[in-house]
């Protein structure tokens, strides 16, 4: 599950409004099944990158440093299928 497009209709993008959506799609699908999302220019409406970026952080900063990863990186490399840059200077 992309969890993105969030927020409050008629309010800025604040993590606190935005909490337990996000804290109960992870605890219903589970870490493994979901990743932030990006929905610019759209969410600019709403919210500037980082603001939802940091909001996103803040939400998750209990969980492990291995949960964490999964949602803002490694999913998705592994759903889209995105190889890693290889330094080939080594």
């Amino acid at each position: 599950m992309k969890i993105s497009g969030l927020g409050v209709r008629g309010e800025t993008w604040r993590h606190e409004a935005n909490a337990a959506i996000v804290r109960d799609a992870i605890g219903i699908l589970g870490v493994e099944r979901c990743m932030f999302a990006s929905n610019f220019p759209v969410d600019s409406l709403v919210g500037s990158f980082d603001a939802i970026f940091n909001g996103f952080r803040a939400i998750v900063a209990d969980l492990p440093f291995a949960a964490q990863r999964q949602l803002f990186h490694d999913n998705a490399m592994r759903i889209y299928r995105i190889q890693a840059a290889r330094d080939d200077r080594a």
